[in-house]
């Protein structure tokens, strides 16, 4: 997805959690 790729460049490596939650609230990810 280029939205979690985004997310994920723009926080780090280390925020790659926060960025899948955010993901999740958006609606973005669906698991």
């Amino acid at each position: 997805m280029v939205c979690m790729t985004n997310a994920m460049q723009k926080l780090g490596v280390k925020g790659r959690s926060q960025a899948v939650v955010e993901l999740i609230r958006m609606g973005e990810l669906k698991l």
